[in-house]
């Protein structure tokens, strides 16, 4: 092997050493940047400790149409589905949200003192839809529809999400 060869190949193990050491701290870094930004918006953490209940996690069945389910997950992702329909469901990535984050038409945020709002951002930035709970225990979850008619749910839970 020629001198010429020795330095590349060396170089080639110096980066692949930097990239092995490097790489957990990089893939590390957009968490950390997406929590501070965090705090600068209306937005808060989507965990179950901070929905204001943490009973709202686990699947849920509509009581008017027992054909619709969503699936509500601490992680912080919603999965609407729909029995018969052919896909797997909607998907999308809910957070809690404070009324200034509602659309300006949105005729009920004035009646939201202290109710948590909730976010979901369908199929990455497909749709945006907004649903306030008005209750939730171990059993029974009541959303009012912040972003269409203001339709009221009431939902039966049929099994709890880990």
């Amino acid at each position: 092997m020629n001198a010429a060869a020795g330095w590349v190949v060396a170089a080639i193990v110096i980066i692949a050493a930097g990239v092995f050491y490097f790489w957990p701290q990089m893939s590390k870094a957009p968490a950390d940047t997406g929590a501070q930004q965090a705090t600068s918006t209306p937005q808060t953490s989507n965990t179950k400790e901070n929905i204001g209940d943490p009973k709202m996690s686990g699947m849920w069945q509509s009581k008017t149409d027992a054909k619709f389910t969503r699936e509500i997950r601490p992680d912080g992702v919603m999965i609407d589905r729909y029995e018969g329909d052919a896909g797997a469901g909607t998907g999308g990535e809910w957070s809690t949200v404070n009324a200034s984050a509602l659309p300006a038409n949105s005729k009920l945020a004035a009646n939201l003192s202290g109710l948590p709002i909730i976010q979901v951002v369908w199929d990455g930035g497909v749709e945006t839809t907004f649903f306030v709970v008005n209750k939730v225990d171990d059993k029974t979850m009541t959303t009012t529809d912040l972003t269409g008619r203001g339709e009221v749910t009431t939902y039966t839970k049929v099994m709890m999400t880990q």
